[in-house]
């Protein structure tokens, strides 16, 4: 028959065991990282700036080498669509729809410009600079050299920078969509 004693050393040394057991998994456990930038999945609203040009509307991204950009300022081009699919452009301005060369029309230079930074951005883990502002990722598209600063706890989009095009864009109104 065991002692009160006994007893009560057992329990004791249980409780210390679980407790070194609790420690040491938490020594081990890993320091909370940057969550690094979305760059699919997303829904925002966007002002580009690209030299004397600025554009103000809504991009949709669901995959890499995909983009749907709605244009909602300059006034002009207020309602204009202009979709992405990995390889052409299609617009949509008052129920027509026309695919085109993205090479003539100027706004659509803005638009694949964000898509090629973000499709260079898609591989890129842990290369971040946490600064006060958020997370600072730098990298290099086949438009030159960019920057994009992230909300460092959700990965949210602020700003992106592509200085050799002279290009800044801010992000605003983050989503994500949910996978399905």
């Amino acid at each position: 028959m065991k002692t009160g004693a006994e007893f009560m050393l057992r329990r004791v040394f249980n409780l210390v065991f679980c407790l070194l057991i609790l420690f040491n998994l938490a020594a081990c456990s890993k320091k909370s990282k940057s969550e690094q930038p979305i760059t699919t999945g997303f829904s925002c609203g966007v002002e580009v700036s690209c030299n004397d040009m600025n554009v103000k509307g809504r991009i949709t991204r669901s995959s890499a080498g995909t983009l749907l950009f709605e244009v909602e300022e300059p006034k002009t081009l207020n309602g204009l669509t202009m979709q992405w699919d990995g390889d052409s452009v299609s617009l949509k301005l008052f129920g027509l729809s026309f695919d085109v060369n993205p090479e003539n029309i100027p706004q659509t230079a803005l638009a694949r410009s964000i898509l090629n930074v973000l499709d260079a951005a898609v591989g890129m883990h842990g290369e971040g600079e946490e600064t006060k502002e958020g997370l600072v990722t730098k990298g290099t598209a086949s438009i030159g050299e960019f920057e994009i600063l992230s909300d460092s706890k959700t990965g949210d989009l602020l700003k992106l920078r592509i200085p050799s095009a002279g290009l800044t864009a801010s992000f605003t109104d983050f989503t994500t969509e949910k996978p399905s």
